[in-house]
């Protein structure tokens, strides 16, 4: 896999971003939607990118260094605001495959990294331990060459890493993220680099003042630790306003499982809506099963939001046609959905009670490419909560990687 400068930070960072979905414009400095990369996220991320062929662009305008980052380690914050990564670079052309490295080459002087890979079997004649800084300043991404240490073998020579710095800018404002119907909105992105965490906040474009106040700091993520579940690798909240246009922009309607004893139709909830408190969320909207209606409320509440109960009431209909086999019809079917809201609701409550009402991605994984890979991830919930107006998910995401030209094939 090749790519220009190295861009791959870009999905390493983004990835997050295609679970969340869009929103309408606010007026203050609060984020729509924002992720929180954990370690073993990121750590399986960053292994599914290597290795990585980069042209990296030497003191000339017109050349560049080309070199393969065979393995690779994100560190954590730099403690000024951005974070590293150290990683092994080789030939283009080797086939070499270096030891795994760890946190604890982050701390090591890249000489003795470049020593160490030295001394696994098959070494290239040149090897190159880095060190890859990454800074978000609104609104620009800008991946740096921090440090840079040869290792090679006698009478051969490495191409020179001296005198470069700036690899890529890369603009993070008035970006489109989403598939179709979405794709004609905009958003501006805000990234952070709190401890061993990574953070990825979006915006409406053109809207937010000062990004980087709203961004969570290290201290605030070690306060909500101990309310994540050890499962988790990934913490997603949203405005519900934000939650709310997702749903009328993809989901529209949808099937719901049907519990109730006798009953063979399809539950169709549509027009779904969520609205929510500290501890608390209620998820309205309508419910068809046939040809009876309910306006429906779903309530939740607890630290994980569980369901408490849930309410039907049946939907008026207009009975006034001229016609009186049409009206006697409608007035006999109101009068059944009036009398089957209460059973139903009660059926419909016992059934799902105390379930916690979590978004999980199931059988519908997220697709999207980066570079020349395409990119597979599941979002499993494993904790919701609510607060204010923002609704949170602790879960456990997976990602894979395969290039594209197997999918082809296939």
């Amino acid at each position: 896999m090749r790519t220009n400068g190295m861009g791959w930070w870009v999905g390493l960072l983004v990835v997050a971003i295609f679970t969340l979905g869009i929103s309408t414009v606010q007026a203050d400095d609060t984020p729509l939607a924002t992720a929180v990369l954990l370690p073993s996220l990121i750590s399986s991320v960053a292994e599914q990118l290597v290795p990585l062929t980069v042209d990296l662009p030497d003191k000339s305008a017109t050349s560049s260094v080309q070199v393969k980052i065979a393995t690779l380690v994100y560190c954590g914050t730099d403690g000024h605001g951005g974070g590293y990564a150290v990683g092994i670079a080789v030939p283009p052309e080797s086939t070499f495959s270096p030891k795994a490295l760890s946190a604890a080459d982050c701390h090591e002087a890249l000489s003795a990294v470049a020593k160490r890979a030295t001394e696994s079997p098959g070494t290239p004649n040149w090897i190159y331990a880095i060190r890859a800084e990454l800074a978000w300043t609104p609104w620009q991404l800008k991946l740096a060459l921090s440090g840079a240490a040869q290792a090679t073998k006698q009478g051969a020579s490495a191409p020179s890493l001296a005198g470069l710095r700036s690899l890529a800018n890369y603009p993070t404002s008035n970006v489109a993220i989403l598939p179709p119907p979405g794709d004609n909105r905009r958003f501006d992105v805000a990234f952070g680099f709190p401890g061993t965490a990574i953070v990825a906040a979006l915006f409406a474009s053109g809207r937010s003042g000062d990004p980087l106040a709203a961004l969570p700091g290290e201290e605030s993520l070690t306060t909500q630790a101990a309310e994540i579940p050890k499962q988790a690798n990934m913490v997603v909240g949203a405005q519900y306003s934000f939650i709310n246009d997702l749903l009328k922009l993809y989901a529209p309607e949808y099937e719901v499982p049907i519990p109730v004893q006798g009953m063979t139709e399809k539950m169709i909830a549509r027009d779904v809506q969520v609205a929510g408190a500290d501890n608390s969320m209620t998820a309205t909207g309508r419910l068809v099963i046939g040809n009876f209606g309910y306006h429906c409320a779903v309530h939740t509440a607890g630290a994980d939001l569980v369901i408490t109960r849930i309410e039907l009431n049946p939907i008026g209909r207009d009975c006034n046609s001229a016609d009186l086999m049409e009206r006697l019809q409608c007035q006999g079917e109101q009068l059944a959905t009036s009398g089957s809201s209460q059973s139903v609701a009660n059926a419909l409550t016992s059934y799902y009670q105390g379930t916690p009402f979590h978004y999980s991605t199931g059988e519908h994984p997220l697709r999207f490419d980066l570079l020349d890979r395409q990119i597979t991830a599941t979002f499993e919930a494993l904790r919701s909560s609510s607060k204010g107006t923002t609704i949170s998910e602790a879960a456990r995401a997976s990602i894979t990687s395969e290039p594209q030209s197997a999918n082809r094939t296939r």
